[in-house]
């Protein structure tokens, strides 16, 4: 929990327009190997008008940012990944896709063209912050949505010394 505050935290380092994000949410990946078939689901609730719990308001536009926490054997310049929006409905108590708001490919860079980490190292592990360029999400109806991140990797292994991915949600300025 405490990991997740400074997350938010440095977030709004990396862009003078932001400020805290609006939604952040980290979840911790296999440092043995994050795989395509280990997807990160990070669920939101949108309503009108936003509330502390559900923070993310309907017809706003949001930047979309990320967190990476690596080891030092994460040897990778980028993070490839596939970036899904879809809103979502859980009437009759199963989650089916009303419809798909995004789908798209992304790899935020976590090291410099010298392979140097762009973040602060904690110990043996390294934090970085960032926004993903050209994605500013409106949701423009109430209800339930899921984000969700697979990595694209091609080796079977999976992207070895990555320890937790997170997204952000910031308003946009």
């Amino acid at each position: 929990m405490v990991w997740v505050t400074a997350m938010v935290l440095t977030a709004c380092q990396n862009r003078p327009d932001a400020t805290v994000p609006d939604y952040n949410e980290v979840l911790d990946v296999s440092i043995f190997g994050w795989k395509d078939a280990d997807t990160l689901f990070f669920p939101l609730q949108i309503t009108f008008p936003s509330t502390i719990r559900t923070p993310i308001q309907q017809g706003i536009p949001y930047i979309m940012g990320y967190s990476v926490r690596m080891s030092a054997d994460y040897h990778y310049a980028r993070v490839p990944m596939q970036l899904i929006i879809q809103q979502t409905d859980t009437t009759g108590g199963r989650e089916h896709i009303v419809r798909n708001i995004l789908r798209q490919h992304i790899a935020p860079a976590v090291r410099d063209t010298l392979g140097r980490p762009l973040g602060p190292s904690w110990g043996s592990l390294i934090d970085y912050d960032g926004f993903i360029d050209g994605i500013t999400i409106r949701f423009d109806s109430l209800g339930t949505y899921r984000m969700m991140l697979i990595p694209d990797t091609k080796d079977m292994h999976g992207f070895t010394g990555l320890s937790a991915i997170g997204l952000s949600l910031s308003k946009q300025y």
